[in-house]
């Protein structure tokens, strides 16, 4: 189904093109330099970028939801999108409150993420360093995340309309900006991510009834959770930095495995839920190409649409919603 709907969105686009000159060109057949400029230019860095932005933040969503345990927590719970927007903020805002505006570009702003998420991220492994709490880390990732976005609020304040406006553009998510050598360095930080998962596979088995019984089994728990941790941030903060804050896809996808499949077991939710995510992420992705036209719509608008369902399903399904 992933092959299919992936060769599928390369059909997607605002220029009709025939099945055989796109086979043509992925076969590097085609001369029309036109019709390679739109296919390998174009259409293939954003379907990859689509693909790997789903495989990434789902299994980040399912390791945040397992660790803490928590139905609602996503990937961006312990505030590395934050920290993204946070440095994203900075840049957009320099030329209005520091006149540096030859840093505002599109580079700048992908690098500015990946520092404002890393920062983030360190912040969040010395805080975990002394707290073994897994639910008062999640909290204070909460209020983290209100503090920065507190203060990107107040940047706004102090800046232009046009800046104001290009952040916002940046914040509703684009699998459009990057290039093939993008899509590869994204490629490296979503395959280390996940790598890194494969060695939790026991751990989050293990904390699904809790710290204590991991422990009981010999699990290293504090190992884990930097792990989890610092793989959760390089997946988040590498997709951020390169598509904006994606929302939801995190969040819903993970429980849309659990109920289809109905199993708790990791071995078969990270590669299930990873290849569910890319599935949904180019689905949503060809929906906002706003197919055969010049409109593009928000990503973030068409992931919200999808998954917004699924999250009040999950919602209305807690046996224990009351009581909570």
């Amino acid at each position: 189904m992933l092959t299919l709907i992936s060769f599928g969105a390369l059909f997607i686009g605002s220029e009709s093109l025939p099945f055989e000159t796109i086979l043509e060109t992925l076969w590097g057949e085609q001369t029309n330099k036109t019709h390679r400029f739109i296919i390998i230019d174009i259409r293939l860095p954003r379907i990859l970028t689509a693909l790997l932005t789903g495989i990434g933040l789902s299994i980040a969503g399912l390791m945040m939801q397992t660790y803490f345990r928590n139905s609602l927590a996503g990937p961006s719970i312990l505030g590395v999108t934050s920290g993204a927007s946070l440095g994203v903020a900075l840049i957009t805002m320099s030329s209005t409150l520091f006149g540096l505006s030859f840093f505002n570009n599109g580079f700048s702003i992908a690098l500015a993420s990946v520092i404002g998420s890393i920062s983030v991220l360190f912040l969040i492994l010395i805080i975990a360093s002394r707290i073994g709490n897994g639910i008062i880390l999640l909290i204070l990732g909460v209020i983290l995340s209100s503090f920065i976005g507190a203060t990107v609020t107040i940047l706004q304040y102090f800046t232009d309309a046009e800046s104001i406006q290009k952040y916002i553009l940046w914040t509703m998510g684009s699998t459009n900006s990057t290039t093939l050598f993008d899509t590869g360095i994204l490629f490296i930080i979503v395959v280390t991510g996940v790598f890194l998962t494969l060695f939790l596979i026991k751990p989050l088995n293990a904390l699904l009834i809790g710290e204590e019984y991991a422990e009981s089994l010999g699990v290293n728990v504090k190992k884990s959770r930097y792990l989890i941790i610092f793989s959760t941030g390089i997946l988040t903060g590498g997709i951020t930095a390169f598509c904006g804050p994606i929302a939801f896809i995190g969040l819903a996808v993970p429980h849309l495995v659990k109920i289809k499949t109905k199993t708790s077991n990791h071995n078969f939710l990270i590669p299930l839920t990873g290849l569910t995510g890319g599935i949904i992420m180019v689905i949503a992705d060809s929906i906002a190409q706003f197919p055969f036209s010049e409109l593009q719509l928000p990503i973030n608008a068409v992931t919200s649409l999808i998954a917004a369902p699924i999250i009040i399903y999950v919602i209305l399904k807690q046996r224990n919603f009351h009581g909570a």
